[in-house]
């Protein structure tokens, strides 16, 4: 308690000192930790992507490795897409769909005329595509983002995949075929009857051609852009 003063007053300072509790146990216990810590041999610098002699780099890590920087450029677009669907979902499917919809019978036109030499491009029916392809995003935003939260086995990615992938080939895309054969018929002015006559005619054809394609494709999207 140091004391200081002068002629005319003295004046008394005192500091608390704070008070700290230790346990019985503690300062052995530190004691132990600094002799044991003295006595432990460096721990040596590793890292995850160098290998150590027991594990030799395979052929299958180097080239994932080499592969990493590519992949990451090629998967970029598809990131963006998903923070635009995640940001704005209704309206991010809406003019995907429409768009792709669009783009395929535009695609489907330049076939049947070899390149619009035997007849001009349709503005109508590319209409009719883009109205059926905005009428089937929002409900089918909505029966992938189930299919993605669902069927989820940690134990298989395999099994999660496969039962997803039957499930969509057998319940929806059924339903897809069959809004998209009757609402072209029903767009260009057809009947009922001939809507469902052209649902009879082209669904088997359609959906048995459908699993030449769509397993890999939907594989692919409930990898790398939905959240199953």
């Amino acid at each position: 308690m140091p004391i200081t003063g002068n002629a005319n007053a003295c004046v008394v300072r005192h500091t608390p000192r704070r008070a700290h509790n230790v346990t019985p146990t503690c300062r052995p216990h530190q004691h132990f930790q600094r002799r044991f810590a003295s006595n432990k041999p460096d721990a040596p610098l590793t890292s995850p992507d160098v290998p150590s002699p027991s594990k030799p780099l395979t052929l299958f890590r180097r080239t994932l490795a080499a592969a990493s920087p590519y992949s990451t450029r090629l998967l970029a677009p598809l990131r963006a897409y998903g923070r635009a669907q995640q940001r704005r979902p209704y309206l991010t499917q809406l003019l995907t769909t429409s768009t792709i919809f669009t783009l395929g019978d535009l695609s489907a036109q330049s076939l049947d005329s070899q390149g619009f030499s035997s007849r001009p491009y349709e503005p109508a029916r590319g209409l009719r595509a883009w109205f059926i392809g905005a009428g089937l995003s929002i409900p089918g935003y909505t029966w992938f983002m189930w299919l993605a939260r669902n069927f989820n086995y940690p134990s298989s990615w395999v099994r999660s995949m496969g039962t997803k992938i039957l499930i969509q080939q057998c319940v929806f895309l059924p339903l897809v075929q069959t809004y998209f054969f009757s609402m072209q018929i029903l767009l260009s002015g057809g009947s009922l009857e001939s809507a469902r006559r052209r649902v009879i005619d082209t669904l088997p054809v359609s959906w048995t051609n459908s699993w030449k394609v769509w397993p890999a494709v939907m594989a692919f999207t409930f990898t790398h852009i939905y959240l199953g």
